[in-house]
Order: C-alpha cells, then structure tokens, then sequence
C-alpha cells in the first residue's frame, strides 16, 4: 500500500526500522506496517473505501467522545493492547456499508459488524505478522459505547499510545490506538 507508506514518510523522520516523532521517540515500522496494510485492505474490501493515513500522535490515554471502542488484544512475540474508536455517525455509516443497507441506529447487529471489522483487521495483521516469522494470537473483541469514555493507559509514561487515524472519504475517520512497549523506545 505505497500511499500509506509514502505518508507516513513524509510526516516521520525515517531511519532505519523506525520513525520518530516531533518528541524524539522512535516508533518500529516493522509491527505498524502490517497493521496499516491490513487496515488498507480490508477497508477496502468490507467498506469499498480506500484509506489515508492521518497525522500519527502519541498520547497518555484514551479519552473518546461521543463514540465506539473497540478493543483487543494480541499476544505472542508482539504483546500490546488494540483500540479502534469510531465516532457514532461514522460507525453507522460503517456498519451501513458492510450490512448492505442504511443503519439509523447502532443495535447489537451493526455493533457485531464494527466488531467484526476489527476482528478482521488484527486477524490479516496476524497473517503478516506469521509470514514474518512472528507467532501472535488475537483476543475476541470488547465494544464499549458511551459520550464520554476514559480508558488508562497500560504503561504511566507519558505518550505511551500510537493514535492512527484512519482516514475515508467525506473525513470519516477510525482512530486506531495501539498501545506495547515494543512499539516505542526512546531516541
């Protein structure tokens, strides 16, 4: 996915197997790229939407608006906790695409769809990562709703999350954040 990639050089100092942020902090391409290219890819094909890559941010916590979270884990040689959060009147669109019609409210169906769209995406990022040589295991997803939602970060440092937005047409957007301290390092 060269658009994907492409961005991400463009908006991080790349050197090697890392990027690294405005703060100095190094992020590893080689568990971020898969996850991009598995979320290119199955957006594409459940939603019909291709997907830019927005401006990656570090953050101390999870705080949503008015939103879904959905969050799994993964575990194995690459250990981290996954968040993927859709505002309300993107996860109806979302929901509305994969269901094949239009969705007006988020009952237990279009919620089990979003899930399921997460579920997918980390179960691809699986594949790539097995075709690397790294063995990982997902867990089934937790959807959380609600105006306001606060999740604490796993680790206390400062800037411990990786926010990816996930950008489709008409600026719809998923939030995905990945929290492993395999992720960051220090410069």
């Amino acid at each position: 996915m060269p658009h994907i990639l492409a961005n991400l050089m463009v908006l991080y100092e790349y050197s090697d197997d890392s990027i690294k942020d405005k703060w100095g902090k190094r992020m590893k391409v080689d568990y971020i790229n898969p996850v991009l290219i598995a979320s290119s890819k199955i957006i594409k094909i459940l939603i019909q939407e291709d997907i830019t890559l927005g401006r990656l941010s570090l953050l101390d916590n999870h705080e949503i608006a008015n939103s879904l979270a959905i969050i799994m884990w993964m575990n194995g040689d690459f250990e981290g906790r996954f968040l993927f959060a859709i505002k309300r009147n993107v996860a109806l669109h979302i929901a509305g695409m994969m269901m094949g019609e239009e969705i007006k409210e988020l009952n237990q169906m279009a919620k089990s769809a979003l899930a399921e769209l997460a579920t997918m995406i980390l179960g691809r990022t699986g594949i790539i990562f097995s075709e690397r040589g790294i063995d990982v295991k997902i867990t089934y997803p937790t959807l959380v709703e609600g105006d306001s939602i606060y999740i604490s970060a796993l680790n206390q440092r400062k800037r411990s999350i990786i926010n990816i937005p996930l950008i489709m047409s008409h600026g719809n957007v998923i939030d995905m954040k990945i929290e492993s301290s395999e992720l960051i390092r220090g410069s």
